[in-house]
């Protein structure tokens, strides 16, 4: 039996299958997602993707994002502060050098944490909640770097350690950019404008308060950025 051409053109469409887009559609739906992890209003681009360089093993879907030393890095998504270490100053371009990174391991009480390392300095402490976007430290080259940058990853909440295998996941509003893409945050709000100005790590500190009027001590919450 010959069966009419408009019914065998609706069986061959019911066939085919999906096209690339509503496939990689579906796909991002079930990805962990995670926000930009940098200060407002910034463009980095992207130094180093997946299964890369230094990028094997647990780091295997980790970005690099180039930027200058002293650049806020935020939180990339609400969580509790697991991990944070800032009392290293030494790095260097060497697998030699890894211990020595400063680092914040962001907790999101779903089986997921964000790793952000090389940190020059680091201004939570663990057990401090913090919410997207706000501020966990400054930017820099301790551990194993080459050079100044951001090292974010999203991992699977295995253990312990600071170094959690990382997962698949996307940036909001980027996917998963691929070297060399350019990256921005969020456009700063007025009351955020301010607070992304940094001095330059080559720019000497002021002096210290005297000592009749001794500086305010720190509150210890986390700063929006």
């Amino acid at each position: 039996m010959r069966l009419p051409a408009a019914l065998l053109a609706t069986f061959a469409l019911g066939a085919a299958p999906l096209p690339p887009a509503v496939t990689t559609a579906a796909s991002e739906v079930l990805l962990p997602k995670a926000g930009v992890p940098f200060g407002c209003g910034l463009t980095f681009p992207v130094s180093q993707a997946h299964q890369m360089g230094s990028h094997l093993q647990h780091d295997s879907w980790a970005w690099d994002f180039r930027m200058p030393e002293g650049t806020p890095v935020v939180a990339a998504r609400e969580g509790v502060v697991r991990l944070a270490r800032g009392d290293s100053s030494s790095g260097g371009c060497d697998a030699r050098y890894a211990p020595f990174a400063n680092y914040v391991v962001v907790d999101h009480g779903d089986g997921l944490e964000t790793q952000y390392l090389h940190f020059r300095e680091v201004v939570v402490r663990p057990g401090d909640r913090v919410k997207a976007g706000d501020l966990l430290g400054y930017s820099g080259k301790t551990g194993w770097a080459c050079g100044a940058h951001l090292h974010f990853k999203v991992a699977r909440a295995a253990g312990r350690s600071w170094n959690n295998p990382s997962v698949q996941a996307w940036i909001a509003g980027y996917g998963d950019p691929q070297v060399d893409a350019q990256v921005a945050s969020p456009a700063c709000r007025t009351a955020e404008a301010s607070l992304i100005t940094r001095t330059p790590p080559d720019v000497a500190p002021e002096p210290p308060a005297p000592a009749s009027e001794p500086a305010p001590e720190p509150s210890g919450a986390p700063t929006r950025i």
